[in-house]
């Protein structure tokens, strides 16, 4: 994946319906969000476990990620991470970038006053929850209630 792709054409390599995520995100267009390798530097900011971000401007991945999508591997697991990535994307159209930056990061501390773990603290993030939430709506291998 050296020229960046975009997560439109990564959603259909991970046989997700990208109509379907247009339906459930409206104001994303995944075919103009592109996909980047992120950065050694940019990838030492990230918690342990994080495999890709979402900024405003697109969304970060790294090596095995890439490598994920670029031969087609467990292409359920890329699909419902990619989705995740663009509710963010939609979220930061919502609200804008402060508010959503001091809504998660607010819900974070908020967890960690509540002595919750680095990790039960980001889980907690409301914003994390609905990005979960509505990537769990594309991913085929959990059986539909």
């Amino acid at each position: 994946m050296h020229s960046p792709l975009s997560a439109g054409e990564a959603l259909v390599r991970a046989g997700v319906d990208v109509a379907a995520v247009r339906r459930q995100l409206p104001g994303i267009e995944p075919y103009a969000v592109p996909v980047r390798i992120a950065s050694p530097g940019f990838r030492r900011l990230w918690a342990r476990g994080i495999s890709a971000v979402a900024m405003p401007w697109g969304i970060y991945v790294t090596d095995e990620v890439a490598e994920r999508m670029r031969c087609g591997a467990q292409p359920d697991r890329t699909g419902e991470l990619l989705v995740h990535e663009l509710t963010h994307l939609d979220q930061y159209a919502r609200l804008g970038a402060v508010r959503h930056l001091t809504q998660y990061l607010g819900d974070y501390v908020k967890g960690r006053l509540r002595r919750l773990s680095r990790w039960d603290a980001y889980r907690a993030i409301r914003l994390e929850v609905e990005a979960r939430d509505v990537a769990a709506r594309f991913d085929k291998r959990r059986k539909p209630q």
